[in-house]
């Protein structure tokens, strides 16, 4: 099973759930209503509590919370009639389990949080939910400059790890079979395995690329379309790729990739060329008739200075309020000179702000609009989407304009993947289409 996932962490999602989504759920789920409770049944199949709460960022912040959380989803379910049908679960990162050697073996669940791990895999087991982990390879690659590149995608020869005779070629079969080992060592081998989010970005980092992104999803899917599995559990996978389409305001903490993880970019036009059903499959299918606005772009004046005072300011104003991830070393605009970064700043910013004329009035004239596109080699200077407003006002220029938001969510979504593949609507999260 490949589930695709409509990802929007924007600051929009979280009022959204609390005063549309919930209330309609919380009626929903009341025992007075069965026929929502039978829609919920046969549309719902999993929901999840959080994401990866144990992450070391976080101080232990979620230890306490996140079981009784799981109960208490799931007492709300059992008492509607759902239990049965919808499972719990709660994504974790793949650093709930370690391994001292490196060896899939030699794995277990990490000694700080051992204890609680086991009543979560217990709580899961007694409720038929299955265990939830993200894995990317890519953050093995971006966290250890040492880290094999070959041994990151699927169908490597040149960096095997023999763990007891048995050989992994690929760092996903590898890390999967260490928390297979984790389980198997307490008691719950036979636990089912759900990938939460796999996937590979392609801008923000000298291996988040075009290329590589293509490469490890194809791979990935070849090794699902083929059942061929892990060594410790061949066959079946059942995974969740990541994501749909890049998210321009999410939190580049970890990296400047993160805003780049998409299959599409924010416009619904396809990356690169994957096959997600069968290898004859004709592959991602576009957008139509997406409305831009007009093709002008916001540049650097060729009359200012790179001497102003007011560059640096101005530069960092544009990209605080803007995506500028796609500069820097190794990106797709590495190759930009000084006047070029500074353009793409200016042109992010005004894009995001619906290209209203005061977003390309910065100090001492050092802006200009013009109508030729600036874009050079791999570096674009993207144009927004047409819309009639910006979700945050006047001036914000914050996220997705209302009728992007519009086309993504009911239009692009369900039309250019469920529908076009005839595939029945799975509800996690926000939203998926279930192969």
């Amino acid at each position: 099973m490949l589930s695709l996932i409509l990802g929007f962490k924007s600051w929009w999602v979280f009022p959204m759930i609390c005063f549309i989504i919930w209330p309609i759920v919380s009626k929903l789920l009341t025992p007075g209503w069965p026929r929502m409770s039978l829609l919920i049944s046969l549309l719902v199949v999993q929901t999840s509590v959080g994401n990866e709460p144990f992450l070391s960022s976080y101080n232990g912040s979620f230890l306490g919370t996140t079981l009784p959380a799981l109960r208490n989803i799931q007492s709300a379910l059992t008492k509607a009639g759902l239990s049965t049908r919808v499972k719990v679960t709660v994504p974790l990162n793949a650093d709930v389990y370690e391994s001292p050697t490196n060896l899939p073996s030699d794995g277990d669940f990490r000694s700080d949080i051992h204890d609680l791990m086991l009543s979560i895999v217990k709580f899961l087991s007694d409720n038929g939910a299955p265990f939830t982990v993200n894995i990317y390879p890519f953050i093995s690659l971006y966290s250890d400059p040492n880290f094999p590149l070959g041994f990151a995608f699927f169908g490597n020869k040149s960096f095997p790890l023999n763990d007891g005779g048995t050989i992994y070629d690929n760092v996903f079969d590898a890390n999967h079979d260490t928390l297979i080992w984790a389980l198997q060592k307490n008691g719950y081998g036979s636990l089912p395995v759900v990938i939460g989010e796999i996937g590979w970005p392609t801008d923000g980092d000298k291996n988040a690329n075009l290329n590589y992104a293509q490469q490890f999803n194809q791979g990935f899917m070849d090794s699902v379309i083929s059942n061929k599995g892990t060594p410790l559990r061949p066959g079946y996978v059942d995974a969740y790729l990541f994501s749909l389409i890049d998210e321009d305001a999410k939190s580049i903490q970890p990296g400047n990739f993160e805003r780049h993880w998409g299959l599409f970019y924010l416009d619904g036009q396809p990356k690169y060329a994957v096959s997600l059903v069968t290898a004859n499959s004709k592959g991602l299918v576009p957008a139509r008739d997406v409305h831009y606005l007009a093709r002008q772009w916001c540049i650097m004046s060729p009359s200012a200075s790179l001497d102003d005072p007011q560059v640096g300011p101005s530069v960092s104003y544009a990209c605080a309020n803007a995506d500028c991830t796609s500069l820097g070393y190794g990106t797709s605009c590495e190759n930009l000179d000084a006047r070029g970064n500074i353009s793409y700043a200016f042109n992010s910013y005004y894009q995001q702000n619906n290209q209203l004329e005061s977003a390309c009035k910065f100090p001492n004239n050092l802006s200009v609009v013009i109508n030729n596109d600036p874009s050079t080699g791999t570096c674009k200077f993207r144009i927004m989407i047409q819309g009639q407003a910006v979700i945050s006002g006047a001036g914000g220029g914050k996220g997705f304009s209302r009728s992007s938001l519009v086309v993504f969510i009911l239009v692009f979504f369900p039309l250019y993947f469920c529908d076009f593949l005839g595939l029945k609507l799975k509800v996690y999260g926000l939203g998926f289409c279930d192969f």
